[in-house]
């Protein structure tokens, strides 16, 4: 029965369009970051590329399965977690939120037109004008 059930999670998991990709505009020169600046990033911490270029985060909808993947997968919490950080913020004074597209090809499409901008796309969808962000550790 645990083999069914570690098959089947396997299967869902490597289902096309299930698996997601960071990705920044082509002016942005990172390429690689670690799980606490992605964290800073999107929790609005962290506005400037070390270039000091003002970081555009760009996201969908906390109810889509690539936003519940990203933040599960990449910043290691859970949606309403984030949610709850970016209400904070805004409702605090203290920080901005993050623009949101109802659509991965509105996403794409604004990704791919923003100096600056970070975001998350499914696996292959890039573009020539976007970068694919790797993660390490230190």
């Amino acid at each position: 029965m645990r083999l069914l059930c570690s098959l089947c999670c396997l299967l869902f998991l490597s289902l096309p369009g299930l698996a997601v990709e960071v990705v920044v505009h082509s002016s942005v020169s990172e390429t690689q970051l670690t799980t606490a600046q992605l964290r800073a990033i999107f929790s609005m911490r962290q506005t400037r590329w070390a270039d000091g270029q003002a970081i555009q985060v760009l996201v969908l909808p906390s109810e889509t399965t690539q936003h519940n993947l990203f933040t599960r997968n990449y910043l290691k919490m859970f949606p309403y977690q984030l949610d709850a950080i970016w209400h904070r913020q805004r409702f605090s004074g203290i920080g901005g939120t993050p623009v949101q597209y109802a659509t991965v090809q509105e996403l794409q499409a604004a990704l791919e037109r923003t100096p600056g901008a970070i975001g998350y796309l499914p696996q292959g969808l890039r573009s020539a004008e976007l970068k694919v962000v790797t993660l390490y550790e230190k």
